[in-house]
C-alpha cells in the first residue's frame, strides 16, 4: 500500500450500521481466550487454533473492484500475556521486496493488524509481517503526527512472529500455494493507551489488512476486514470493533 496515502478471531459478526451503496456492514467481532499454548512457529497447527473461528470477509479497499482474488483467513485469540494472530493466505506468487525491521513491507506481500485500545486516545498501533518474516511495528500518536518515519523506528514492541511459505519465495516462474504468518504481540505493548488493564471485557477498534502483489494480477490488491474511506486504511471510522472474552 502507499501506506500513508491510502495503508480470535472468532467469531460472531453483527450488523451494527447500515452500509451505504459503496460500503460493507461494519462488524463487531470477539477475540476469545486461548484454550491452550501457541508455539508461534508459523505452522498454526496448535489445538488452540482449532477452537477459533476464522474471519474470511476481507474486502478490497476499492469496493467497485469486487472481492479479492485470493483468500485470506485470520484467527485471533489472547491469554494473560499476548494477543495472538494467525493469517493463512492463498497466493500463487509469494513476493517479499524489502528486508529488515520497519522496512516498507506494504510495497509487496504482507499482512497487517491495527488496534485502537482507547477510542478517546489518539494513539493507535500497527503491526505488519511479510512472508519472509520481516516485521514492522509502530505506536502512532495520531495519523497526522509525522507518519511511519517518525514512529516506527523509535518503538519495538517485542512481538514474536514466524512465517512459512508454501512454495518458493520470490520466484515468479513456479506456482506457489501461499503463506502463513503467526504473531504474538505482548499485552504490555499497548500500555501507553491501555495501561495495565486486563483484556477480558474490553472492546477495541480494530482492522486487519493484506497486501497482495502477484504475476496473476493486473493490479495489486489491497484488502481489509474494514471499510477503507478514501483508500486510507488509517481512517478509523471504517474499522470494526473487537471484544476480548
Amino acid at each position: 500500500m502507499y501506506h500513508w496515502a491510502y495503508a480470535a478471531l472468532a467469531l460472531s459478526s453483527l450488523l451494527i450500521a447500515a452500509p451505504s451503496s459503496d460500503e460493507h456492514p461494519l462488524l463487531a467481532l470477539e477475540c476469545p481466550k486461548a484454550t491452550g499454548g501457541i508455539a508461534v512457529d508459523g505452522q498454526g497447527n496448535e489445538p488452540a487454533w482449532k477452537d477459533v473461528k476464522a474471519i474470511t470477509d476481507f474486502r478490497l479497499w476499492n469496493p467497485s473492484l469486487g472481492k479479492p482474488t485470493e483468500s485470506t483467513e485470520l484467527r485471533m485469540c489472547h491469554d494473560d500475556t499476548n494477543v495472538y494472530a494467525l493469517f493463512v493466505c492463498t497466493d500463487p506468487d509469494v513476493f517479499a521486496l524489502h528486508e529488515g525491521r520497519d522496512a516498507m513491507l506494504w510495497e509487496s506481500d504482507c499482512v497487517e493488524l491495527f488496534f485502537v485500545p482507547d477510542a478517546n486516545s489518539p494513539i493507535y498501533y500497527e503491526f505488519e509481517v511479510s512472508p519472509r518474516n520481516d516485521v514492522f511495528d509502530a505506536r502512532i500518536v495520531n495519523s497526522g503526527s509525522g507518519g511511519f518515519r517518525r514512529w516506527a523506528p523509535t518503538w519495538n514492541c517485542g512481538m514474536r512472529t514466524a512465517a512459512t511459505v508454501r512454495g518458493t519465495l520470490n520466484d515468479w516462474r513456479d506456482t506457489d500455494e501461499g503463506f502463513t504468518v503467526e504473531m504474538a504481540i505482548p499485552i504490555e505493548a499497548f500500555a501507553d493507551a491501555n495501561g495495565t488493564k486486563p483484556l477480558a471485557g474490553q472492546t477495541w477498534q480494530f482492522a486487519a489488512a493484506r497486501m497482495d502483489f502477484s504475476k496473476t494480477l493486473k493490479v495489486e490488491e489491497r484488502s481489509s476486514t474494514a471499510n477503507v474511506p478514501d483508500m486510507n486504511i488509517h481512517k478509523r471510522e471504517g474499522w470494526f470493533t473487537l471484544t476480548f472474552k
